[in-house]
């Protein structure tokens, strides 16, 4: 199995593939968005795939499409095909495509009525996202459990035999995406406790309907809301407290090693705004103290260990470079219009981001950091460019109200 359609192994394809995977980030920004507005993407799909790892730390604005939408909940599950075997807790991409089609065809009006709402949006619209998914997941869900393989089906290179299992396992976890959205925001996206009563509803209907989707209920669980951790540790009552206690120790160690393997914690933190990464390491952070219990084997204690290293690099490489790209080097164009809103959300990002990698590295690092940008924008140059309303604020957010105090005093 591959993670291309069979029709898309065209060497004139390939070639092009080899060709922009060195492209310079305007290149890829112009490439991705060509391919974004195609009607039917097709083979053309394939020259994003190779970039996916690069547009984490680009974060192009994509369009919110059917297919988009309807898995967006899943995310954290999706793997390339070529990494994915029946049996696995993972759905490979390229099945997405055709389980989309088959669904917006079957809905018919009700589909046509989706696509025009989310018309002109992008994928960041997670409060439209939230809100339309209510009524499509469930609409998804049913007409995947009851429905054969759709005729597109063999593009994705997977074989007939694995549709009707795949396809119930994605039908079990879209009956509960509402419920997943719905903790999620009460939990303000994993920074609060869930309710215990709403996890155990969750795990009880997924184990009822289909076991076999347990194990990726349980990574979403425990990707999306780490604090749910402390829940699933917890000794259960009922016949099903086995299972979901086995599985919970599978699944956290299939965590812990994907966080230590292939850059998995490094791509979590380079996804996103410079708050979004703050908002992964508070996750990861939280996760891996739930997980490092007294009854916690020695491998798994070794894994916690390196994860907790690889997070504090991955934070002070993140924080370096956000400094560095999004904040200072846009100060030093002087022969650009400082776009001032910009720099204040990048000097707030970077305080989340230091405030939550602390919890894992050397605070005295980040503070150092935030001084030195502070200094930088006391410059009177910068005031020349900013004003001093803007200069005072951006030191403010960076190194807090006394130095912002402290430079207004000392006057021009």
């Amino acid at each position: 199995m591959t993670d291309e359609p069979i029709r898309a192994r065209d060497p004139a394809i390939r070639a092009l593939t080899q060709e922009i995977v060195g492209a310079r980030a305007p290149q890829i920004m112009r490439i991705v968005a060509t391919v974004d507005a195609l009607l039917s993407r097709g083979p053309a799909d394939q020259l994003v795939a190779p970039l996916r790892r690069r547009l984490k730390v680009l974060r192009p604005p994509r369009p919110l499409r059917f297919a988009r939408l309807m898995f967006r909940p899943l995310e954290p599950l999706i793997v390339p095909a070529a990494r994915w075997r029946l049996g696995q807790p993972g759905i490979p991409r390229t099945a997405l495509p055709p389980m989309a089609d088959h669904v917006r065809l079957a809905m018919g009006t009700e589909a046509a009525a989706i696509e025009a709402e989310i018309a002109g949006h992008t994928a960041a619209g997670t409060d439209l996202i939230a809100r339309v998914g209510q009524s499509l997941w469930p609409a998804a869900a049913q007409i995947l459990a009851d429905t054969k393989p759709p005729a597109t089906w063999d593009t994705t290179g997977l074989g007939d035999v694995v549709y009707r299992p795949l396809a119930d396992i994605v039908a079990t976890l879209l009956r509960q995406a509402a419920a997943l959205e719905t903790l999620c925001a009460e939990t303000a996206n994993g920074l609060l406790p869930p309710r215990p009563e709403a996890i155990d509803a969750i795990l009880h209907q997924v184990t009822t309907a289909n076991p076999a989707a347990l194990p990726m209920t349980i990574t979403l669980l425990l990707t999306r809301l780490p604090e749910a951790a402390a829940v699933l540790a917890e000794a259960r009552a009922g016949p099903e407290a086995v299972s979901v206690q086995a599985v919970m120790d599978q699944t956290a160690d299939r965590l812990l090693r994907q966080l230590d393997d292939e850059e998995g914690t490094e791509a979590r933190i380079a996804d996103g705004t410079l708050a979004d990464a703050g908002v992964a390491a508070n996750r990861i952070a939280t996760l891996l103290r739930h997980l490092d219990t007294s009854n916690a084997t020695p491998r798994r204690r070794a894994r916690i260990r390196a994860v907790r290293r690889r997070l504090d690099a991955g934070c002070q490489a993140r924080f370096a470079a956000g400094l560095e790209d999004e904040l200072l080097t846009p100060l030093r164009q002087s022969g650009l219009l400082a776009d001032i809103p910009a720099l204040e959300s990048t000097a707030r990002g970077l305080r989340i981001l230091a405030a939550e990698a602390r919890v894992v590295g050397s605070g005295a690092t980040y503070d150092l950091l935030l001084g030195k940008a502070a200094e930088v924008i006391k410059d009177s140059a910068i005031q020349e460019r900013l004003g001093l309303a803007a200069q005072l604020r951006l030191v403010e957010i960076l190194a807090g109200s006394e130095a912002a105090l402290a430079m207004l005093d000392q006057g021009p």
